[in-house]
């Protein structure tokens, strides 16, 4: 199995165009083709530095004439998702129609939708991007060759990679900020670098406010690293039952 990584540049796509003109990021996890209409139904991450930057990008997304329809799903601070209907796409048809496949979400960021590709064999790959080529602007970021076992390793951690995530999902925007300044700054080093007090001053809270808010996101992150690594466990367990 090949594993490729594109970013392309795509002409009339509504969420390049949006993330061209606004400061947000588009990730799209869950997506599905209609095989009577050829719609697109799109669930989407949007993501954004501050909230007025997310509404603005949020309103250029429910405007574009390609989509047909908009819903607000779940919004929080600067992140939000929103299920969207997009008429007819066919970007994509030179990768499935090669023999490829999607295996990871679409991305738009800056104007740049990122594609994440699976082939069977590396002639598979020259035949899509040739067709792409004719069509689309784009770029290869990633291509690796997987073997037999490191193809399988890849589909059978899905599970794992999933608690992972679950376990960021539930970090709110002062615990994510909090951890990344003190990962940034030094606190988890030995020697420490950084001091409770210090901390504080940078993210203009209380080192009493640091000290637990560390606690919950370590606690967070910590759990969900413990259910993915139990689940590793128990299926190499069952891998060597398998083989004995």
């Amino acid at each position: 199995m090949h594993r490729v990584t594109l970013d392309t540049w795509l002409d009339g796509c509504p969420l390049g165009r949006v993330t061209a003109n606004h400061d947000v990021a588009l990730t799209t996890p869950y997506w599905n083709v209609s095989p009577e209409t050829g719609q697109w139904d799109l669930w989407i991450e949007a993501a954004a530095d501050d909230r007025s930057a997310l509404e603005a990008g949020l309103r250029a997304l429910r405007d574009a004439s390609e989509i047909t329809a908009f819903e607000l799903k779940r919004k929080r601070g600067s992140r939000a998702t929103t299920r969207v209907v997009l008429d007819e796409a066919v970007a994509i048809d030179p990768v499935l129609a090669s023999g490829g496949a999607v295996i990871g979400p679409f991305t738009d960021v800056d104007g740049r939708e990122r594609w994440h590709l699976g082939f069977a064999d590396a002639s598979a790959i020259d035949a899509a991007l040739g067709r792409l080529d004719r069509r689309h602007e784009f770029t290869v970021v990633e291509h690796t060759a997987l073997d037999d076992r490191g193809s399988a390793n890849v589909l059978r951690q899905f599970d794992e990679a999933a608690a992972l995530l679950d376990g960021f999902a539930q970090l709110t925007d002062t615990e994510s900020q909090v951890l990344r300044t003190a990962v940034k700054h030094g606190y988890f080093e030995t020697p420490r670098d950084e001091t409770l007090a210090s901390l504080g001053e940078r993210c203009g809270i209380s080192d009493a406010a640091v000290s637990k808010t560390l606690r919950r996101a370590e606690r967070k992150l910590l759990g969900a690293a413990v259910t993915a690594l139990e689940t590793v466990d128990g299926t190499a367990d069952e891998r060597r039952r398998d083989d004995g």
